[in-house]
């Protein structure tokens, strides 16, 4: 079960610090990336066809944090759907270094992630412990992520990954796929 969540918690892996002391006009701004939220959830390497290698669907805004459902799937493993509360740093999303966020795992036969979230049976929480440690094993203490519009591909984003306020190379390409598209394949990998 660990394993199936290895790209999940590479791109999850974050905490609260002081992110980026680079600012940018081209970041996304806290409302405008929440508008996003509302309205799509985050297809993340979407292929051609739209299934995503990952996919963020953002169930719970509030003034200092939001919650987020994020599934992943290994093949022959039952799709898993890790539920994490993000902390708001200014503009940008964090996540706890000692809790990694993480709320509550999931699971489904099949490879469609469903918008409703019906069919996903809950995990017991007595994993969530050996999940978090191996999460935290794996994570930098001091990363945060910011989002900025996909200059070769409108209507899409970029996340960007911060470690101790450096920007990393790599972005993480992002498809907004509306929330009333109901569903999105997720990509085995």
């Amino acid at each position: 079960m660990i394993a199936r969540f290895s790209i999940a918690a590479a791109c999850l892996t974050l905490c609260a610090t002081g992110p980026l002391s680079a600012q940018s006009a081209e970041y996304l701004t806290r409302a405008e990336l929440e508008a996003h939220m509302r309205e799509s959830v985050f297809c993340y390497y979407p292929s051609p066809r739209f299934s995503c290698a990952w996919a963020e669907l953002y169930t719970d805004l509030n003034a200092d944090h939001a919650v987020l459902q994020s599934a992943s799937a290994v093949w022959d493993e039952p799709m898993s759907v890790l539920e994490f509360r993000i902390e708001w740093d200014g503009d940008a999303l964090c996540i706890d270094h000692e809790s990694q966020g993480l709320l509550s795992m999931r699971e489904a036969e099949g490879y469609r992630f469903p918008f409703d979230l019906e069919g996903l049976e809950r995990l017991p929480d007595d994993g969530l412990p050996e999940m978090i440690r191996e999460f935290r094993d794996s994570s930098s203490p001091d990363a945060c992520f910011r989002y900025t519009n996909d200059p070769d591909n409108p209507g899409q984003l970029l996340q960007h990954v911060f470690y101790g306020g450096e920007e990393q190379q790599d972005r993480d390409p992002i498809a907004l796929i509306p929330l009333f598209a109901g569903g999105v394949a997720i990509n085995p990998g």
